[in-house]
Order: structure tokens, then sequence, then C-alpha cells
């Protein structure tokens, strides 16, 4: 930060006072009350302040911390202006020298959590909440900001408890209700949220991205006590123009209910849905999967038609809701081990997510998926020579030349049993040609189905199949994405094959 707080010269002072006292008769009749100019000064400028005039403000606070240079209060007033002109860095400096000056002033601590926030210096700034909340524990505000931190952060449940204190101190009104709603929504308390925006509903309408997920609430609330029946007619009663349809709000209801383990109600409601439309693979897949069906892979079927569904909303799905960093986190691991590859495979590409961290290992770059949708907007990037629509395994027991670059990022999650698909790496890579691939973790032996339809695998099933063909370079613990706003626990591979075709890889 490198702004300045200057303050004008005494003749400088001298000359707005007398200016104000021949323009402003309030400012006039404030002489009389105080009998000195600095806190004349400083009322004058908080009416300046309450009416938007800034400039006057702020000039007539710098003019008063001529006269009182340690008044705490004066800096707070000074350090409020700067931000409501939106100088942060000078709100900044002020706020810091008034709690120089006391520190035990409570508003200064809130404000410099405020500055803090906005910059996004989370740790500072909860921090700053937390002296403002010790000096005054029934600052409202304070538990509001604190609260708004730790959802920025997803620590759901602390920040559900910080604004319930802001509520019950003086947050009763609608931004404290619809800020507790959206905590509980992501917390998957879906009967306390629906009751939040209740509560919120009763100060005035909820704007349209609240109102979508009250109507939501309810449904999944519903859904949770196996009463489906009820939330579909509840939604037919509620629902506005604009609003989701009804298959949208089962599918992501039946997503929901799996995802916070309400394994019995997902039952439930993957029964009506497939009552409702029998010839849905998702569906079928999805409530198999659910049900403990012991299944081997992901058919083809249910890939294609839920990622086609998906292509629209896969990336901002996948990387701003669910934080998945897979591939930049697994090319950068490549690139410890190899920096030039002449013939890459992006295995199961997706969206393409992966085009651009692997754009610097230069080479020809080919994107296989089954999903047709998918594949139109990976090809939108322009960073593949060859776009395939093909079944993974079936792609590479026809491919031709050897690859020296296969990278296979959210891929075997659709994959239970692995032997087909190593083998067929093993038969499609060039000698000494890397291998990169991500995996969800499990304890259960070898691998597991979860709710989701995805598989988790024990690393060391993944080891024992690959060490028949492939070194092992390195391995990652990872965080793969979040489930339920939870940490998926999993794996980076990066792989070495050792006995593949002859030609050779690029170095």
């Amino acid at each position: 930060m490198t702004a300045t707080i200057e303050l004008p010269t005494p003749a400088e002072a001298d000359g707005l006072i007398c200016r104000l006292q021949d323009t402003s008769p309030s400012f006039k009749v404030l002489m009389g009350r105080y009998g000195t100019a600095a806190p004349a000064l400083r009322h004058f400028g908080l009416v300046e302040w309450q009416d938007q005039h800034l400039d006057d403000a702020i000039e007539a606070f710098r003019a008063a911390l001529l006269l009182a240079p340690d008044d705490p209060n004066l800096w707070r007033d000074l350090a409020g202006a700067f931000e409501a002109s939106l100088d942060a860095v000078r709100a900044d400096r002020c706020i810091r020298q008034a709690i120089r000056l006391d520190p035990a002033a409570a508003r200064s601590w809130l404000l410099l959590a405020n500055l803090c926030s906005q910059r996004g210096e989370h740790a500072e700034a909860e921090t700053a909440f937390g002296r403002a909340i010790a000096q005054d524990p029934a600052l409202a505000d304070a538990h509001f900001g604190l609260g708004l931190v730790q959802f920025a952060q997803r620590r759901l449940d602390e920040a559900k408890l910080s604004l319930r204190s802001a509520i019950r101190h003086g947050y009763a009104n609608a931004l404290g209700f619809t800020g507790l709603a959206h905590v509980l929504y992501l917390a998957g308390d879906y009967a306390e949220c629906a009751a939040a925006f209740e509560r919120a509903l009763a100060f005035g309408p909820l704007e349209a991205g609240a109102h979508r997920k009250y109507l939501r609430a309810r449904m999944f609330g519903k859904m949770i006590d196996r009463r489906v029946d009820e939330a579909i007619a509840d939604y037919g009663t509620l629902a506005q123009p604009g609003s989701e349809s009804l298959d949208d709000i089962l599918r992501s209801g039946f997503a929901v209910l799996c995802a916070f383990g309400h394994r019995d109600a997902a039952i439930a409601l993957g029964r009506k849905r497939l009552e409702l439309d029998p010839d849905d693979p998702s569906q079928r897949y999805l409530l198999e999967a659910v049900s403990g069906e012991a299944l081997s892979r992901a058919p083809n079927d249910y890939l294609e038609s839920h990622f086609d569904a998906f292509a629209d909303e896969f990336d901002r799905q996948l990387v701003d809701v669910l934080r998945y960093d897979a591939p930049e986190a697994m090319a950068a691991l490549v690139a410890r081990h190899r920096t030039r590859f002449s013939r890459g495979l992006d295995l199961g590409c997706g969206t393409g997510l992966a085009a651009e961290p692997l754009a610097r290992f230069g080479g020809a770059l080919t994107g296989v998926d089954l999903a047709g949708r998918m594949l139109e907007k990976a090809a939108e990037r322009g960073l593949y020579a060859d776009l395939v629509k093909a079944e993974a395994v079936a792609f590479l027991d026809a491919c031709a030349a050897p690859f020296d670059l296969v990278f296979a990022a959210d891929l075997l999650v659709y994959i239970g049993d692995l032997e087909p698909i190593f083998a067929g790496l093993a038969r499609s890579m060039a000698t000494g040609g890397i291998l990169a691939l991500s995996i969800e973790t499990t304890a259960e032996h070898d691998y597991a189905l979860l709710s989701s339809g995805r598989f988790a695998h024990d690393p060391c099933y993944v080891r024992r199949l690959a060490a028949e063909a492939f070194d092992d370079l390195e391995e990652v613990p990872a965080v793969i994405r979040l489930e339920a706003n939870r940490p998926v626990e999993g794996m980076f591979f990066v792989l070495e094959r050792r006995d593949g075709p002859s030609t050779a890889a690029a170095t």
C-alpha cells in the first residue's frame, strides 16, 4: 500500500474554517455549539458524508485531524469516508491508525475486517472480526461479516453459528435470514433452509436465485422424508414463470440425496423418476448404484446420455462449484518428469479441460470421449489435432501408432474393474511413455461403486495392475473435487511404460 494520508497545512485548515463560517450556516451553528473547530469539523464531515458529499466530508475530517491528530474516532471517520469513496488503500491506512490509537474500539476492528474481506484476505478478516466481537459481543455486523468469511471458505458449521449469532443480536431481517438460508442450503439442511427463506419472505419477495433455492430446499426436505408425491404437488403450486422444470428438480434432488447420504430417500425418488420415464438410462444406472448393485463399470448408454445432457454446464459446475483442478495439477506433475511429447492422448477428454495444461508439452493431442456434445465443446478450444467419439478400452484396442503421453483425468472413476483398460494402455503406449491418471480412493478391496455412480479404487489395486507394464514415477494424494461441499479424497499417479512398442518417445 503506497498511498499516504496528507493533512492540510495550518493555513489551509484556517482557510477552510473561515470559508465554512462564511458560506455554511450549519457550520456556524456547530462552531457556536462546540466552541472549538475540531469537533465542529467532525460533526460537519459526518453530515456531509450522510448526504453523500464525500469529498467535502474527507476535507473536513482531514482538517479536524490536523487539530486533533490523536483522536481515533476521527481516523475511523476518515477511513469510512475513504471506503465510501472507493479509496480502499487510504481507508486501510486510516483505520489501522485508529486501531493503534485505540485498540479497544470494536467499530474500528469491524471496518478493518470489512476492508480485508473485500480484498479476499480471509485470515486477516477473520482475526479482525474476532477482535471486534471480543470488544463488543453484541456487534451484529461483526457476527454477520464473520459468517460470510467462513461461508466463503466453505466452513459451513462455523458460518451457521456466526449467522445465527448475527440474527440474535440484531440481524433478524431479510439479509440475515437470507444469508443463513444460503449456508444451510450448501450444508444440506434443507428443511431449516426453507424455514429461513420463509422468515426472509416476511420482509418482501426473494430475488430470483434465492427463490429458486427456496423451492429446491422445500422439495428436497420433503424428499428426505420420502414424501416424493407431496413434494411434486408442492412444487406445482409454488413454481413461478421461469422456474426450473420438474424434471430438472427431480434429477437434482436425486443427486443431492445421494451426495448427502440419504440412501433410502434417494432410492424412493429414483424409483419415482423411473416410473415417470422408464427409458432413462442415467436414472436406471444411478438407481442401481445407490441400491448397492454389484457392477464393474458404468454402462456406455449412461455415460453418453449423462454427459451429453451435462455438456453446457460441465465446466462451470466442475471448476466453479466443485473446485475441480485435476488437469492442471496432473500436468504439473508430468512436467516434473518430461517436458516434450510427440503424440499425446487425452482419454475421456470431456469438454477439453486438460487441453490447455497439456499444450505446454507440444506434439499432436488426440481427445477421446463417448459423449458427442462433450466433444463439440472440446472442439471449440481448437487445441486438439483429432477428436474421436469412442469408449476408452475400445479405442485403445483399435489404435495403431503408440502414444508417448496418455492423460486420464477423472476417467477411471467410471470404471471399476481396471484390468481391461490397463491392458489396453500397455498395448497402446510407447516404451518410456508417460501415463498420468487420477482415482478417487477407498480402503475397500480393489474398488467400490459409490452412490454417486462413480467408482473409488484402492491405490494398492492400481499399483498391482500398473506394475505389470509400468514403473511408478510418482504418487500424490489429492482432493479430487467437492461432493456435498466436502472434499473427495483421491490420488494422482504418474507412471512410465516399461516394455511397450518400439516407437521411441520424444524427450
